[in-house]
C-alpha cells in the first residue's frame, strides 16, 4: 500500500530501550492519518534486537522490520531502507533521533501539499551537546549540509540515482550535497523537525554532526561527490566545482596553520583531478568579478592576494598529465 511518508531509522546496534524514544516521538504525532506513514527499521549492526515483537506498544505505528543477512554501515542501511520504501517522501533518523515535537508530520504534510512540485522539505534542527564542565548546551538552525529534518521525494531520489555512500565523517554532507544541487524546489518548514538526544549507550555516529572546517577527509569526499556528480549531471558538476574553487580561498584561512599544508595538498590534487574544466573556473572568476561587488568579495577586499591564489590554482591545474 502507498504511504505519504517512509521514516528510515539505522538501529546500528542500539536496544529496544533505546529505540523506544525515536519510535515514540513519532507514535505521538497529532492530527495525522497513521495509514499514511511506515517506519522501516533496518537492523544493521553486529548486535541483533531481541525483541522486535515489543515495538508493537506503539499502536499508531507501521513498523517494518529489516533484518539484512550481513552487517551493513549505516549508510547502507538507510539505502536499503529507500530500496523497500512505498512513501512519497522519506526520512531519516538515527538511533539518537526524535521528532521534537507533536506536530512535525502534520506540518510538513500540510507543506507537502501545498508544494507538490518541491523535492526537498527541510525543517529545523537541534543539537544537543555536552561542554567539559558537563553542562548541557542547545543549538538550533537550520542545516543544508545535513539529512537531518528533510523530507526527500523518493521519486526524486530515484530519477537522479541519489544513492547514499559511505564517506567516513562526510557521508551526510555527501548525500546532501547531491540533494542541494539536483533538487528543483527545496521548500524551508518553520518546525524544529529533528533533535539529538545525548546517550552513553548509543553511537552517535549516524546522522552526527559535522565539523565545518575544511580538512583532508572533506576534500577527500568532495573528490568522489564531484566525480558522481559529474555522472549525474556534467552542467551542474561544472558549476558546482567552479564555485567550490572560489569558495575555498575563504575557507583555507580557517584551517590550523599545522593543518594547512596537508590540506592544501589535498585541495590541489582535487584541482588536478578536475583540471579539464579549469577555463569554466576562471570564466566564473571573471564574471564575479563583474557582477559582485561587494565589500568583502575577495576580489574586492584582497585582489592581490585573490588573483595569486587562482595563479596558483591555473599552476596546478596545467600540471595534469
Amino acid at each position: 500500500m502507498a504511504k505519504r511518508l517512509s521514516i528510515i531509522i539505522a538501529v546500528n546496534d542500539a536496544r529496544e530501550d533505546d529505540l523506544a524514544i525515536p519510535l515514540s516521538s513519532i507514535n505521538n504525532q497529532l492530527g495525522i492519518d497513521f495509514r499514511d506513514v511506515e517506519v522501516i527499521l533496518v537492523d544493521n549492526g553486529q548486535y541483533r534486537l531481541q525483541n522486535v515483537d515489543q515495538f508493537r506498544l506503539f499502536k499508531n505505528l507501521d513498523v517494518h522490520y529489516e533484518n539484512p543477512a550481513n552487517v551493513l554501515s549505516w549508510e547502507e542501511a538507510f539505502q536499503h531502507g529507500v530500496g523497500v520504501a512505498n512513501g512519497d517522501y522519506v526520512m531519516f533518523m538515527g538511533p539518537d533521533g526524535l521528532l521534537n515535537q507533536t506536530s512535525v508530520i502534520q506540518t510538513f504534510s500540510a507543506t507537502a501539499a501545498q508544494n507538490q512540485d518541491a523535492d526537498v522539505l527541510t525543517g529545523l534542527v537541534l543539537e544537543q551537546d555536552m561542554t567539559r564542565t558537563r553542562t548541557t548546551q542547545y543549538k538550533v538552525g537550520r542545516d543544508f549540509m545535513t539529512a537531518r529534518g528533510r523530507w526527500f521525494k523518493r521519486a526524486f531520489l530515484n530519477q537522479y540515482h541519489v544513492a547514499w555512500q559511505a564517506v567516513g565523517k562526510y557521508s551526510d554532507e555527501f548525500y546532501s550535497r547531491l540533494v542541494n544541487c539536483l533538487s528543483r524546489a527545496d521548500i524551508e518548514v518553520n518546525e524544529i523537525a529533528y533533535a539529538q538526544f545525548l546517550s552513553r549507550d548509543i553511537r552517535s555516529e549516524v546522522l552526527a554532526p559535522m565539523p565545518r572546517q575544511a580538512s583532508v577527509e572533506q576534500i577527500t569526499m568532495l573528490g568522489k561527490f564531484f566525480e558522481t556528480l559529474q555522472q549525474i549531471d556534467p552542467m551542474t558538476y561544472i558549476n558546482e566545482f567552479s564555485k567550490a574553487c572560489v569558495r575555498y580561498y575563504t575557507q583555507s584561512k580557517q584551517v590550523p596553520e599545522t593543518e594547512r599544508d596537508r590540506v592544501d595538498q589535498a585541495f590541489w590534487l582535487l584541482v588536478q583531478n578536475n583540471a579539464g574544466i579549469w577555463q569554466n573556473v576562471q570564466a566564473l572568476v571573471e564574471h564575479l568579478k563583474l557582477t559582485d561587488q561587494s565589500p568583502e568579495a575577495p576580489w574586492v577586499k584582497e585582489p592581490q592576494l585573490f588573483d595569486g591564489y587562482i595563479q596558483a590554482l591555473s599552476k596546478v591545474a596545467a600540471t595534469k598529465n
